[in-house]
C-alpha cells in the first residue's frame, strides 16, 4: 500500500539516499536537508493553513510524500512535520525503527528501555540516565556522537 502511495506521488521529499530508491520516477523531487528550506520549497504546493476553529481542508491535490527511515513518530521528522502542519493533512506510515531492530537482534526484550537521542543534540540526558543507574538503554547517535 506504501509503494503505491510513493507510486502516485506528484511531488517526493527525502534524502538522496532515499530518492535514489525511486531513480525512474516521474515526480518533482525535494532533496531533504535543511527542514526550514524544505518547507519553504513545498509552501507553493500546499493550501494556506485554515485558523482555528475551522477544520482543515481535505489533504492538497498534489500527492507529496516524505521518505523518511524507520519510525517517522519515534525520534523522526514526523513531530517536525505535526509542529508545522494540521495533523489532517499527515499520514505516517512508520517501518522497524533503528532501536526497534537493534533490540530485536541482540534478543533483549526492551519494554524498560531509555532511549535517548544524541542526534543532532548534547549527550547531558545520557549522563544523567547513566548517573541514574539504568540498566537497560537505547543510543541513537550521529557523525559527532558516534558510538
Amino acid at each position: 500500500a506504501v509503494r503505491q502511495l510513493v507510486e502516485q506521488a506528484t511531488v517526493l521529499v527525502g534524502s538522496d539516499r532515499h530518492l535514489s530508491y525511486f531513480p525512474n520516477h516521474p515526480a518533482q523531487r525535494i532533496v531533504l536537508k535543511d527542514l526550514t528550506q524544505t518547507l519553504s520549497q513545498l509552501l507553493p504546493y500546499l493550501p494556506s493553513p485554515p485558523s482555528p476553529p475551522s477544520p482543515p481542508p481535505p489533504l492538497p491535490l498534489p500527492e507529496i510524500v516524505i521518505l523518511t527511515s524507520g519510525d517517522p513518530l519515534f525520534f523522526g521528522l514526523g513531530r517536525l512535520l505535526l509542529e508545522q502542519f494540521p495533523a489532517a493533512w499527515l499520514t505516517f506510515h512508520p517501518h522497524v525503527s533503528s532501536v526497534q531492530l537493534a533490540f530485536s537482534r541482540v534478543k533483549l526484550p526492551w519494554q524498560d528501555a531509555r532511549v535517548i537521542s544524541g542526534h543532532g543534540r548534547s549527550l547531558d540526558e545520557l549522563m544523567r540516565t547513566l548517573q541514574q543507574g539504568c540498566e537497560t538503554i537505547a543510543v541513537l547517535t550521529d557523525g559527532t556522537n558516534t558510538p
